[in-house]
């Protein structure tokens, strides 16, 4: 038997119920194609058309692999498989509802003529049906930077938002194999885990330009449990992280569910609720006096709190841009009011 070919990019994609979606971004991806990239597409189970949607570029594309399990093993298992199955020197973790820009994977393939670590790529972010443009960077700098093995705690402050999303991880697959990925399971950020676990033995390159468009509102791992998700699971995993105190705080309080500006924010947007408060955060409090702030904003008219969250991040405040466009554009937001929600 003939030895399965190699590669100098395995693009792995994880995938459940995308079927509609995922043909675009295949598509995306295919036309960029050279003889030195594969696709391996893990489907968890779907149980929508996504099988028969794949199969057709599986005819199309004598590189694409598409692998089905009988279950969803959650995205971190998920993804693990996927970089498992690959042939490829590097691994980049695509999502299966993004879609690359012109000229993405030929940017990352000249990226790894060096022999890099780790590559992280830019973003920009579109509305769900991805007409509008509603950030058109994640990354604050301009141009690319590189990151040697003892500047971990730096690349983590600078890069702390664009980690938050997998599909920005291009990573030496004989690294991520030799870490302890399973203690990662089932905590949705298996990458940022593996990554800075421990000093990565070469340097990392951050790609200022955003290659990927990634569509905002259709994260249905994380829904609908998205406040502990971003409120209790992320902070959880960068507070376990051997990084540097000062750069922990940098990326997000300890325990940001206490923080009235971060329950006003959620609750402005929607997925903060009493029913969110009692289930997720009232058991984590230690006190009676600390249930006063979480229950009163969880109280809180949620068109009042995302007037006062708009103020907020229009004078001051981090990451205003992404979160002013979240918003602006909730349904709670002062011009697309209805009426108050029943929550």
């Amino acid at each position: 038997m003939s030895q399965p070919a190699s590669y100098k990019l395995s693009i792995c994609i994880t995938t459940y119920n995308r079927g509609a979606f995922i043909g675009a971004t295949l598509e995306s991806i295919i036309v960029q194609l050279t003889n030195e990239c594969e696709i391996v597409v893990l489907d968890g189970g779907s149980t929508d058309d996504t099988k028969h949607v794949v199969a057709e570029y599986v005819r199309r594309c004598d590189r694409l692999r598409y692998v089905r399990q009988d279950t969803n093993n959650g995205i971190d298992q998920d993804y693990d498989r996927a970089v498992e199955l690959a042939f490829g020197e590097y691994c980049w973790f695509m999502t299966d509802d993004d879609l690359l820009k012109p000229g993405a994977v030929g940017a990352v393939l000249k990226a790894l003529s060096r022999d890099l670590s780790l590559v992280l790529v830019n973003l920009e972010f579109m509305d769900i049906n991805m007409t509008t443009t509603m950030l058109p960077s994640y990354l604050a700098f301009v141009s690319d930077r590189v990151y040697g093995p003892g500047e971990m705690d730096r690349l983590f402050e600078e890069t702390r938002n664009l980690l938050i999303y997998i599909g920005c991880v291009v990573i030496k697959r004989t690294i991520w194999l030799r870490r302890n990925r399973q203690q990662f399971y089932g905590s949705l950020y298996i990458h940022v885990g593996v990554v800075f676990r421990e000093r990565l033995p070469g340097e990392t390159l951050v790609m200022a330009e955003p290659i990927i468009r990634y569509r905002t509102g259709n994260t249905h791992t994380f829904a609908p449990k998205e406040f502990e998700v971003m409120l209790v699971d992320w902070p959880a995993m960068v507070w376990s992280l051997p990084i540097s105190k000062s750069a922990k705080r940098k990326v997000c309080r300890a325990e940001p569910w206490k923080s009235l500006q971060q329950l006003l924010l959620y609750r402005a947007i929607g997925l903060y609720s009493p029913a969110v408060y009692r289930s997720c955060v009232r058991p984590r409090l230690r006190s009676l006096s600390e249930t006063l702030i979480p229950a009163v904003a969880a109280m809180l008219p949620c068109v009042l709190a995302n007037l006062l969250s708009v103020t907020y991040y229009s004078i001051t405040g981090r990451d205003r841009r992404m979160w002013l466009q979240a918003l602006r554009q909730s349904r709670f937001h002062i011009r697309n009011w209805t009426g108050f929600p029943s929550r």
